[in-house]
């Protein structure tokens, strides 16, 4: 009987360590998936600065009040078409050149766009539907053809500044 005892409490020991040795240790600081998720964003921002893309958040849009729209067009056949309901935006279109597009559709609590067309047949679309976003677009196209679009805003797309080119026909955009 005494030897069943003294195999019995060892068995249960052995059983004991081995259920300790596969225990894991969780750490409330940060999830491994919100580091890989910051460590993306900030690759992001890098490989859009390579590229001559601004992402910094702009100042605009925290001083802005009331909602303005300037338009300039010099040429023939351009068209501007823009929608917004914002508590407050500052927009202002220059198209110099033939059949050039805007588009703009902006949902969002502060808009700012600074849109410049320099050439002939170039098209803006602007598609932002995000009511608590700050969203800002400074964008000048130079060339013939040139193409952007950008379909929602996230934390790295909310706030753009860049220089298009023939080098960059087209440029697409989709955020959630």
């Amino acid at each position: 009987m005494r030897s069943y005892n003294k195999y019995y409490s060892l068995l249960v020991l052995l059983l004991i360590f081995t259920q300790l040795s596969f225990a894991q240790t969780y750490n409330d600081d940060e999830t491994n998936e919100e580091t890989i998720i910051k460590s993306d964003i900030e690759l992001s921002k890098k490989i859009f600065s390579n590229f001559g893309i601004g992402t910094a958040t702009n100042p605009r849009n925290s001083q802005i009040t009331g909602n303005s729209l300037f338009l300039t067009q010099i040429g023939e056949f351009n068209s501007a078409s823009i929608i917004t309901e914002t508590n407050a935006s500052e927009i202002s279109i220059s198209q110099n050149g033939d059949v050039n597009n805007v588009d703009l559709t902006y949902v969002a609590n502060t808009a700012t766009a600074n849109l410049e067309q320099n050439g002939n047949y170039n098209i803006i679309n602007d598609f932002v539907i995000n009511e608590n976003a700050d969203i800002s677009l400074d964008l000048t196209q130079d060339g013939d053809g040139l193409i952007f679009v950008r379909e929602g805003a996230n934390g790295l797309t909310k706030s753009l500044k860049f220089r298009q080119t023939e080098a960059s026909p087209t440029l697409i955009i989709r955020s959630n």
